[in-house]
This record gives C-alpha cells, structure tokens and sequence, in this order.
C-alpha cells in the first residue's frame, strides 16, 4: 500500500519521531556528499514548479485531500492514512502527482468532497525558511537548495525573500514549499478545481470541527507536527521591504484566500471559499 510506504519511509528519515531532528550516519552523508557532486557537474537539474504534493483519496467517504505543504500537510497526512485501522471506513490512498495527472487516473475524484487548509503566505515563508532553509539538515539540502542559482543554506531571511521574488524563485521554477498556494490547489485556470471546504491554519482547531461535521468524520486525533511557531512570530522577522516583497510574490493568494500581514483575518469567521 502507498501509505505503509509513505509511513516506512518517515519512519527512516525521521527515527525518533516526525518533527525530531534526523540523524545520519557516515554512509548517508557519504553518499549525500557523492549525490552534490554528481548533481552539481553531471545532472546540472532544471527545475519547474512542482505540483506533486501529496493527495489522498478516501473511496468509502468520496473525500479527496489535497496537501499545502507548510500547512498541517504532515498532520493531516498522518491522521488521514491510518483511518483504515481507526474508523474502518476503506483504505486511504496517497497520490503523489498532480492534480491533473490524479483526475486522469480517478476520473471520479472530481466528484468527491475536496477539502484542503491555506496558510498566511508571509507566514509559511518564514516557516520555510526556518525548516528547509536554515535547518542544516544534508537531505534538505541535497532535495531543494543545491542547484538552485543564488539559494544556499543558512542565507539571510532577506536574501532569501529576495531570492523567491527573483526569476530562479518564481513559482515557474518553485518547489512545492514554497509554490504558490492556489498553484498547489488548481484554482485557476481553464479548469478550475471548486473545493467543499477550505480551512485556515490560523484557525485549525475550529476548521477541523467545522470539516468533521460536514464528512461525518471525527478529527479530534489531528496533531500538528513540524510546527515552527512561525504563526505566532512571523511578523517580528519581517522588515517593512521584506513584507512588502512578499505580499507581492504571493499577491494571488492572499487576494483569494483574504489574508492580510498583520494577521487580522484569522479571527475572523468560518473559513469561505468564493468559487465553491
């Protein structure tokens, strides 16, 4: 099953718990070392936006979750993939494509109750840059940073928002940590995709109650794992320069899904989807 797989391969990368620092031995760091070097003189990569965060479908509940990463993605992904064992309502199955390609082989997926949570982009970019940017972790490294012109670890903050305000971090080229939110979710376009019900991060606690009453599902059980306590602290890290940059390199999402920098809107009522 995709989701024992899924399971199996945090559990390696993350063996004392998923939010806990990894721990690498001299063979993996050897061959993190040899993988930079390949990449770096042979595969010369060109990276392009990538929609390939994690789906799951749930067929016995016709629920379709689309993961925002930076955004309760590992919580929900978690909770959702063991609900065989807890709710026996069918398997959970983990796409890692994009939407397109998932529509093309569930046709029926575009039927089922489509469901996902947002995040204030000024917000997630901090949390970006606390958890990939400047975490030190080799894997990460090797994953996102290295290859990317002008990214490196352990850059300043504002450098690295001026980094995805430039050509090599637009969301052509972005990965999907930091790829445009309505980019990840399909929103626009000549086939838009409607979701039942998008929820807020800011709000999480609310939204999940609001989203259990309408699947018929309890989600008491959600944790929030990797949390960086960027929702709370994220405007203290922001120059006036640096917010400004960032309200325009997320200037679509925070036009759709109404967020605001000094985080205003998240006290504000049930989460609403305009198109829905």
């Amino acid at each position: 099953m995709p989701s024992k797989l899924w399971f199996l391969r945090n559990a390696l990368l993350y063996p004392h718990g998923v939010g806990q620092p990894a721990r690498y031995g001299a063979l993996a760091r050897a061959g993190l070392s040899a993988y930079d070097v390949l990449d770096t003189l042979v595969l010369r990569r060109k990276y392009r936006a990538d929609y390939r965060s994690e789906k799951v479908l749930i067929p016995g509940r016709r629920l379709l979750y689309v993961a925002v990463p930076k955004a309760a993605s590992r919580s929900l992904l978690h909770f959702l993939l063991g609900q065989r064992e807890r709710h026996e309502i069918g398997p959970a199955i983990l796409y890692k494509k994009s939407l397109q390609a998932l529509f093309r082989i569930r046709p029926e997926a575009r039927g089922y109750f489509k469901f996902t949570v947002v995040r204030n982009p000024w917000s997630r970019v901090v949390s970006v840059y606390r958890q990939k940017i400047r975490s030190g972790d080799p894997f990460i490294a090797a994953r996102l940073i290295n290859g990317r012109k002008g990214l490196f670890a352990n850059m300043p903050f504002d450098e690295f928002v001026a980094w995805l305000c430039s050509e090599e971090g637009a969301d052509e080229k972005a990965d999907s940590h930091w790829l445009s939110q309505h980019e990840i979710l399909g929103v626009q376009g000549t086939d838009p995709v409607c979701y039942d019900f998008i929820g807020r991060l800011e709000r999480l606690s609310d939204d999940l109650d609001i989203l259990a009453a309408k699947i018929g599902m309890p989600l008491s059980g959600v944790g929030h794992l990797l949390y960086s306590g960027a929702a709370e602290s994220y405007r203290t890290v922001y120059t006036e320069r640096t917010a400004e940059l960032i309200g325009r390199r997320y200037a679509r999402d925070i036009e759709l899904f109404g967020y605001r920098f000094d985080g205003a809107e998240s006290a504000g009522g049930r989460s609403q989807w305009p198109y829905a």
